[in-house]
Order: structure tokens, then C-alpha cells, then sequence
């Protein structure tokens, strides 16, 4: 697999991000390791899509290991960072972050069954070479699902090979430097996870034992945050 389009998002040992959970706020987090695997050829889903057909969206299962979703986080230290390209070049997958909320939707419509808008084709984003819109961050307690359209006018086997970065976390819990990524003297990636709409009602005191601290945020909504 070529990585050259995706190697500068990588996030490294001792760097610093913050996971933007939709209108909740921001967990700020540490990478202090990380293990990279490819998962080539997976054809378990959608599998096989007929012509001109859309496949409702669905998690990624190994049925031979009985796993409902490979992309299924289960230690709260752990953070999933993944890209994925697949083929055929003409097949479209649409977001669901987490699995019952449509993502990359407009203000006035929600992406749709063969919607022309909020979708990733897999010309941009190849099963060799994977694209940068297929970057998610998936945190404990969070199941990803995808929906697909195949406009072709024959069936085809979606294929895909997913990067999965496997990453260590330690969460911030030092006020001073919270206070000094929000004032933007603290270099620290902010990533917004599935959308800025749509709440999921995380629980981040009960996988993060910390609680969201918003943008902004006074030190004292810090301090409590993290007490």
C-alpha cells in the first residue's frame, strides 16, 4: 500500500489530539504508542452490490471469527486512527459516525439513498492508495458503519484494504496544558469525530474519566473538567 497521500496526518508518539465529540466538546489525549496493520482484500461487506443498487449502511464483520465489526475499539486506552480505499474506483461509500447518524450531510439535506453529495468514491481514495477524506478517529464505545451505491450497470465485489493505526493514549489531565492548547501555544491536533452536528451522547467520564472541555473554555471549566 502507498501511504504518500496520507503520511503527513499520521499522528505520532508524544503527540498531542483532541477528539471533537459533536456539540459535547473536546477529550484531549497523548499518543504514547502505536502498531500499524493492513487488512488487505476484505470483501465481507457490502460484498457483492448489484447494478445501480445501494446498500444500507452496515458495520464491517468477520463472520469466519464471529467479530461484528473489525473496526470495534474495546480498550479505552486505545484509539483507532484508520484509512481505507477500495475498488472498484466507481463505487461510493457514505459515513455513518456512529452507526445510526449519516455523516457529511448539508444544512438543508441529509445525505440519501444515492445521494450525488456526502459521499467518497474510490477513485479518490484507492485500494493502493488511499485518500485523506477516509481519515476517522474512533475512540472507545463508538461502532462505524458505511453505505455504498454501485451506479454501474453491472455487479461488482467491493474490495478494500484498510490501515489501522492502533494507538496507545494517555488522557490530558493537566490544566495548564489544556489551557495552552485552547490559547493556541501548545501544538495538538483538533479532530472532529463523524460531524459538527448530531450529538451521540458520549460518555467520556466513563471511558475517559474525564469530563468534555468545549473551545474557549474558561480555566476554571477546565479545572473541573479534569478534577
Amino acid at each position: 500500500m502507498d501511504t504518500n497521500r496520507i503520511e503527513s496526518k499520521f499522528l505520532k508518539e508524544n503527540q498531542l489530539v483532541g477528539l471533537g465529540f459533536p456539540i459535547q466538546g473536546f477529550v484531549f489525549l497523548r499518543c504514547t504508542g502505536v502498531e500499524t496493520l493492513i487488512y488487505h482484500d476484505y470483501v465481507e461487506s457490502p460484498a457483492s452490490i448489484a447494478a445501480d443498487a445501494f446498500e444500507d449502511q452496515a458495520r464491517l464483520p468477520i463472520a469466519a471469527y464471529n467479530i461484528d465489526n473489525l473496526l470495534k475499539v474495546e480498550d479505552c486506552d486505545h484509539v483507532y486512527q484508520v484509512f481505507m480505499g477500495w475498488s472498484p474506483g466507481a463505487v461510493r461509500q457514505y459515513l455513518y459516525y456512529p452507526m445510526e447518524t449519516s455523516r457529511r450531510n448539508l444544512d438543508v439535506k441529509s445525505i440519501y439513498q444515492k445521494s450525488p453529495f456526502g459521499y467518497v468514491e474510490g477513485f479518490d481514495s484507492t485500494k493502493d492508495q488511499p485518500g485523506p477524506d477516509t481519515e476517522l478517529f474512533i475512540p472507545n464505545d463508538v461502532d462505524v458503519a458505511f453505505a455504498w451505491w454501485n451506479p454501474l450497470s453491472t455487479a461488482e465485489t467491493v474490495s478494500m484494504n484498510i490501515l489501522i493505526r492502533r494507538m496507545q493514549v494517555d488522557v490530558l489531565r493537566d490544566a495548564d496544558l489544556i489551557d495552552r492548547i485552547l490559547k493556541g501555544q501548545q501544538p495538538c491536533r483538533l479532530v472532529s469525530l463523524g460531524g459538527i452536528e448530531s450529538s451521540f451522547n458520549y460518555d467520556a467520564m466513563g471511558v475517559f474519566d474525564v469530563d468534555f472541555v468545549k473551545l474557549g473554555a474558561a480555566r476554571e471549566e477546565i479545572d473541573k473538567a479534569v478534577a
